[in-house]
């Protein structure tokens, strides 16, 4: 046998292993026979390829595929049961939830066993149905009502005595006494929303004046932003033009003035510096006009001194020829007689 031989059979025998595996993991078991029936939806919930087929909690088969008819209205489903297994025409494949939590399954559910003809054949078509959630959930709804109708039997007396008792003023049972409790608060409230009503209605004018005024406000708001937007745009106008001044000269002659206040201000503590040293010589006594403010001998001296020199000019003013020169001296006691006679 060549190479080539046993390459295409390897290859053979790889591609049926991998299309029976692959129907095994979809739940098709190739190596036995099986029914291919079918059933028409209009909703699947979620129904997927490979969900189990069951009936009464039995699994016989598998859904093969799902797909829609012609119309793109109709969802065809192909169900692959066990061929040991015989399923009635009148069968129907009720889709149903698995649980609480989600998923779905699909049910066989039919009335009795067929034998002969009167079972479906491969390429069949039975009766399709989406079950809804109660009878999902808790199977036949028949036996819901029954189990309802019985639960009512058995709260009719108690609903009975309960509203008897609740109808009753006089009676001290705690849930009578809530009830009529409730019924008090409730009047209360019928109370309160009719004042409520009644206030609201008084305060409609008002109301409608605040509103007024507010829309008078917004107006006023409305002026003043259009003030405010002329404002700003002069503001900026002045920011240009004083971003056009030239500001370094003006800066540059601030600075030079600056300077010479402080050279002024330099030589002016220099003044002061000197004037107060002055001051502190002559209240320290030192030099004539210090020793005249705090000497009083001083003073004394030289206010005899200005007495005397008053005197002195008096006498030359009155006598004259005393410091004129004169060469005689008898001439001038001849005046001194005749002024002492005078």
């Amino acid at each position: 046998m060549s190479n080539e031989t046993k390459v295409g059979i390897l290859a053979v025998v790889a591609i049926a292993l991998f299309v029976f595996g692959f129907n095994f993991l979809k739940g098709l078991n190739m190596l036995s026979n099986s029914t291919i029936l079918y059933a028409s939806y209009d909703n699947v919930s979620t129904l997927t390829v490979s969900t189990p087929i069951f009936i009464n909690g039995l699994q016989v088969g598998v859904v093969k595929d799902i797909y829609f008819k012609d119309d793109l209205q109709t969802i065809e489903v192909e169900m692959n049961i066990e061929d040991d297994y015989r399923i009635p025409k009148d069968a129907e494949a009720v889709i149903t939830s698995a649980s609480l939590m989600g998923g779905v399954v699909l049910n066989l559910k039919y009335k009795s066993v067929c034998g002969g003809a009167d079972c479906a054949q491969t390429g069949d078509h039975i009766k399709g149905r989406l079950a809804s959630v109660i009878e999902g959930v808790v199977g036949d709804t028949g036996e819901v009502n029954q189990y309802l109708k019985e639960v009512q039997k058995g709260i009719g007396p108690i609903m009975d005595s309960l509203k008897a008792n609740v109808s009753d003023p006089n009676s001290d049972d705690a849930i009578s006494k809530s009830v009529r409790d409730i019924a008090v608060v409730l009047e209360n409230l019928k109370a309160s929303t009719a004042n409520l009503n009644k206030m609201v209605l008084s305060s409609r004018q008002p109301m409608n004046g605040i509103l007024a005024n507010a829309q008078s406000l917004t107006g006023s708001l409305d002026q003043r932003s259009k003030d405010i937007k002329g404002i700003l745009v002069n503001t900026d106008s002045l920011t240009n033009k004083l971003n056009n001044l030239d500001i370094e000269s003006t800066l540059a002659s601030t600075n030079e003035a600056i300077a010479s206040l402080k050279n002024t201000m330099t030589s002016a503590d220099k003044a002061v510096g000197q004037l107060t040293s002055l001051l502190e010589k002559i209240n320290s006594g030192e030099g004539a006009v210090g020793k005249l403010l705090n000497d009083d001998s001083a003073l004394t001296s030289l206010l005899s001194a200005a007495e005397r020199a008053d005197t002195l000019f008096k006498d030359i003013q009155e006598r004259p020829y005393r410091y004129i020169p004169i060469k005689s001296r008898r001439k001038v006691k001849k005046y001194d007689r005749q002024d002492g006679k005078n």
